[in-house]
């Protein structure tokens, strides 16, 4: 007998046939039948990795959206604190304190106004929750230059999640 050299195209079916995954015959799965479409745990799986990314997603929205809305109120407190110092270096004091800080968003009003009246028309000067900015100003007539501006925050009735990075103490 002789010893016959394998061709090229045997060794290569050889190689693939190691990792090949048999799937069994027409024949032997029945009449006319044939292997179309998922099974039923293939399209289990799938959602439930498209559940559990959606969940991440999700959570990571909620966290993004809400370090923007305590950003933006950070920076409209500044732009507060701004107007109060420029209001004070005119008048000499800060203003009085009421119920519905109507004196400076007047003022910040008319000056939004200027910038955004063709586009927008009138704004209230509302945090990102839309609750007013509140406004505290020492009555004590020897500390006129004392104040403290901020947000209630999303729930409007805790200290945990108020945002207050706007205070004076001369």
């Amino acid at each position: 007998m002789t010893a016959r050299t394998p061709r090229r195209e045997d060794l290569f079916s050889l190689f693939l046939g190691v990792f090949a995954v048999k799937h069994p015959g027409r024949a032997e799965r029945g009449l006319g039948a044939s292997r179309k479409g998922f099974t039923i745990l293939e399209l289990l799986a799938v959602m439930a990795i498209i559940a559990v990314l959606a969940g991440i997603g999700a959570t990571g929205m909620r966290l993004a959206r809400r370090q923007a809305k305590e950003s933006r109120a950070k920076a409209d407190i500044e732009t507060l604190r701004n107007a109060l110092n420029e209001y004070r270096v005119e008048f000499g004091f800060y203003p009085e304190a009421d119920d519905t800080f109507s004196n400076m968003v007047a003022a910040l009003r008319a000056e939004q106004q200027k910038v955004m009246a063709d586009a927008v028309g009138e704004l209230p000067y509302v945090d990102p929750w839309q609750h007013p900015y509140m406004y505290y100003r020492d009555s004590e007539p020897t500390n006129r230059f004392r104040y403290s501006i901020w947000s209630m925050g999303q729930d409007t009735n805790s200290a945990a999640d108020d945002i207050n990075p706007a205070q004076s103490g001369y």
